[in-house]
């Protein structure tokens, strides 16, 4: 549905002219679910190697959304509530500025919004995991089976979560950042085509985000809170025994996109090419001590549509890393006063297939009955690891934390009417996490531990040992 101009705010949200509104635009949403999970390669304070836990949980529990057209060229949405970690917050606040010089090519957000991912994390039907891809939540240094938060959320305690090393680029990009998001976009004629392959042009779109690096310091542990603090957040710098301090600057995200035969999303395909780029203060006691520095990531991503109008939905995306020796500072509680000599890189991507049958419901009412079996394969790889010379010299294995993970989750529609939704969830996940047994396992207090052969004699995992997760969730979301 179009705004009242024909253009801008229908792309993503179908606003009414407030002139015809006889409502106050506001809404409620909440979400609970029960999680279970099996942890094995490590020691926990609470499970010794294998063994389940469990327990409710919720990466949103509520939240108050109100949002709407305030004329035909300016939109707005709010959205604060009760986070995980037991903090009120905001999770989207913004303006959005459309039509600006009377051209599609000049639009603009300010506030606190999700950059243009190329695919919307903020709208996935993942229950258990802060994020259902690893390109979007992973944090060089930190174990992903920490970042990814399934085991925890069901209740998992690790002896140590905190990171062999601390990387600057905060960069997750399932969360939402400050900015200032400039998108420009011309329609083709090729968009009403539904085909499930098409050469048609359709739409042209070019989005780009201004971010101080402030607002990056987000975990998943907090999802969508900038600035997250660092008794709810193991990857903060303040975490570590050494006195960090943050990375000052700007970063850029740009995401450039065309479809053909639609939006690539139920019909014709869409192919995308996006890229980051930081630039900043260093961390401090680094190799060359340079004052700043730059890190930047590049990648691709594609939408088709085998089966169109959601018959059979494919896509995917790839990128690679690059985070210089002036983004990285070692833990000291396992690194000892060791300093980065160089700096890091990595490959990432995921592939998912959504399928959208429609059973028979339990209510008679539109939309009840709906369906989306989503099955999600990640992969990560470092490519370069971090080199530290002095302290304790640990050599990480070139495999430390590489990821592999596997998703199948369900979204059922229990009752859709026009104010109100109910769905079902279910989803299962298994994830492995190449190499960091010793660390979750606490080895890192204990300096003698770490010499000799990696080999610790009260556990045979050693100290670069391999971990696997497997983790189940049900729930319920509700929306008014």
């Amino acid at each position: 549905m179009l705004s009242t101009t024909g253009r801008g705010n229908g792309l993503d949200m179908g606003f009414s002219d407030p002139a015809n509104q006889n409502y106050f635009p506001v809404g409620f949403r909440m979400s609970e679910s029960y999680d279970m999970s099996s942890v094995n390669g490590v020691l926990s304070g609470k499970n010794t190697n294998g063994g389940w836990s469990n327990g409710a949980n919720s990466q949103n529990p509520w939240s108050l959304e109100s949002g709407g057209l305030l004329n035909p060229w300016i939109s707005y949405w709010v959205e604060p509530g009760y986070l995980v970690g037991g903090n009120f917050g905001i999770t989207k606040l913004w303006v959005r500025l459309d039509d600006l010089l009377h051209s599609t090519w000049f639009n603009v957000y300010a506030g606190q919004s999700s950059v243009d991912s190329p695919f919307s994390s903020h709208r996935s039907v993942s229950i258990g995991t802060a994020s259902p891809y690893t390109m979007y939540d992973y944090q060089p240094g930190t174990a992903e089976v920490v970042t990814n938060s399934g085991a925890q959320n069901a209740g998992f305690s690790f002896a140590n979560p905190i990171g062999a090393y601390f990387d600057g680029d905060r960069f997750q990009m399932g969360q939402s950042v400050t900015s200032i998001r400039y998108f420009g976009y011309q329609f083709e004629n090729g968009c009403g085509t539904r085909r499930s392959f098409s050469l048609n042009p359709c739409e042209t779109r070019l989005d780009v985000s201004f971010m101080p690096n402030s607002s990056l310091y987000s975990s998943s542990n907090s999802p969508g809170v900038s600035g997250s603090s660092a008794s709810q957040d193991p990857l903060s710098p303040s975490t570590y025994s050494l006195n960090i301090a943050e990375n000052n600057g700007f970063s850029y995200f740009v995401h450039l996109t065309q479809s053909f035969g639609g939006w690539g999303a139920t019909s014709g395909e869409r192919i995308g090419l996006f890229s980051y780029v930081g630039e900043g203060s260093s961390m401090g006691s680094v190799g060359g001590n340079a004052p700043s520095t730059i890190f930047n990531r590049e990648g691709v991503d594609i939408s088709l549509n085998p089966i169109p109008r959601g018959g059979l939905n494919l896509f995917g995306a790839w990128e690679i890393v690059r985070d210089p020796a002036g983004m990285i500072q070692s833990n000291p509680d396992f690194m000892g006063s060791s300093i980065p000599a160089s700096g890091l890189s990595y490959m990432t991507w995921f592939v998912e297939a959504d399928w959208q049958p429609n059973f028979g419901g339990m209510f008679s009412s539109d939309g009840t009955g709906s369906n989306m079996i989503s099955v999600i394969y990640n992969q990560l790889d470092m490519i370069e690891q971090p080199v530290f010379s002095g302290g304790n010299q640990i050599a990480l294995p070139g495999n430390f934390n590489d990821v592999l993970s596997f998703t199948i989750l369900d979204r059922y529609g229990l009752w859709q009417s026009e104010r109100t939704a109910v769905s079902l969830y279910a989803q299962y996940q298994w994830l492995f996490d190449a190499g960091v047994s010793g660390l979750l396992s606490g080895f890192a207090s204990n300096g003698a531990q770490m010499s000799g052969n990696r080999q610790v004699s009260s556990y045979p995992g050693a100290l670069f040992g391999n971990v696997t997760a497997s983790n189940f969730s049900i729930g319920v979301d509700f929306a008014y």
